[in-house]
């Protein structure tokens, strides 16, 4: 997903878990283009992280996330955690949704080479935060969760996956 996604015609910076930046190519591309590590289960980290994360928004950097916190071992698309959503609340920046389907075979887990997959990526609307709360984190997160997995299943659809 990382690579696909790379290829948007857009400046962007990726939270990813630091054992991506252990990838042979990937991980040394990932820490040279400025990327943020984060050390799952590790509280500090995860603070700086969004520290990090909240200063490339103030630059008008998009942080790219996977909101499920990890790779999907089937493919489906998980439950979203809410740090993302709290973020753009906090900072007042819109989310903007990004749809990926046939990834999935193209990285086995456990290994690091890539084999061949026809994958798509899509672009949805953002989704803005204007007027929002803290207390509407689950609202955001949910109308996200909702735009992907329609478009993920036209996706799906078009690509016969």
């Amino acid at each position: 997903d990382i690579l696909l996604i790379s290829h948007l015609p857009f400046e962007m910076k990726w939270l990813s878990k630091v054992e991506n930046f252990r990838i042979p190519v990937m991980g040394w591309e990932m820490s040279l283009a400025g990327d943020i590590r984060l050390t799952r289960g590790e509280v500090s980290s995860a603070t700086d992280a969004m520290r990090q994360c909240a200063d490339r928004l103030s630059k008008k950097v998009s942080v790219m996330f996977f909101p499920e916190g990890t790779r999907s071992k089937t493919g489906e698309l998980g439950k979203f955690k809410n740090g993302a959503f709290r973020l753009a609340i906090e900072t007042g920046t819109p989310i903007l949704p990004v749809a990926v389907s046939g990834c999935h075979s193209a990285l086995r887990p456990n290994d690091w080479r890539l084999g061949v997959s026809v994958a798509e990526v899509r672009v949805l609307e953002p989704i803005e935060v204007t007027g929002m709360t803290v207390a509407d984190i689950y609202t955001l997160r949910d109308l996200a969760r909702d735009a992907i997995a329609a478009e993920l299943e036209v996706l799906r659809t078009e690509l016969a996956l």
